[in-house]
Parts: structure tokens; sequence; C-alpha cells
């Protein structure tokens, strides 16, 4: 990643507030915080999809680098608990199959949240910009 992972969160509501001021200036219609919305959710989508195929090219090309980054990072973190149960668990997901399903969890908890923000910020996009007059 070029970026910081916390850019995230500025750029895709910043994108979405420049999208949607030029979608206003081509459109004479009214835009509702629910289409805004809309609009937000396709493009955490699109957001995420860029992601996924960035990241999916990267993890293929250094897949040894990525194991060991994970593996010793669950070992450190299972040392560090005290719970046996977590500390099994945090065991399976540095197992091959463990990774697969740990690397998958991530990623569908990351594309909730490429919506989450996509929807609510084309949302608030639409409601803040309401009050400004159109050219």
């Amino acid at each position: 990643m070029v970026v910081h992972p916390l850019a995230f969160f500025v750029l895709l509501p910043a994108n979405l507030v420049w999208a949607i001021s030029r979608y206003r200036r081509s459109r004479p219609i009214a835009i509702g915080s629910a289409q805004g919305a809309r609009m937000g959710a396709l493009m955490g989508l699109l957001s995420f999809a860029f992601f996924l195929v960035f990241f999916l090219v990267t993890v293929s090309f250094q897949h040894a680098q990525y194991r060991d980054i994970m593996v010793s990072r669950m070992h450190e973190i299972s040392a560090q608990n005290p719970d046996p149960q977590a500390q099994q668990m945090l065991q399976w997901f540095a197992t091959p199959d463990g990774l697969v399903t740990f690397t998958a969890i991530v990623l569908v908890i990351f594309l909730v949240i490429c919506l989450v923000v996509g929807t609510g910020s084309g949302a608030v996009a639409v409601a803040l910009g309401k009050d400004q007059k159109r050219p």
C-alpha cells in the first residue's frame, strides 16, 4: 500500500463528497440521502474490490513472507494471552487452513467497514450539501 491504511477513512469520504458535488452539477434533480447512501455503498464496494485485487496480487507474489509474518504474529499474541482456549484458537489460525480462514474473516470485516463508511459518508455528504445553492 502506498498510503497508510487509516487514510482510507479520509480518502473515501473526500472522494464521495467530490463525486456527489459533480453529480449535482450535472443533474438538475435533487438528491436524497438514500441515493447518497447508495452511491456511497457502491463506492465502498468498488474501493474494496480494488483493494482486494491489490491484496491478492501482493499475497500471491509474497506468499512466504505473508505467511511468516502472520504466523509469527499469531504466536506472539498467543503467548501474551492467558486464556487456553484463545491460545488454542490462535495456534489453529497459524496452520495453513487457519491462515486462509483468518484472512477471509479479515477481508469480510474490511468489506463491511468499506460499506459502512461509504454508506454513511454518502448520506452525510448529501445531507450537508442540501443547504448549498446550485449554480
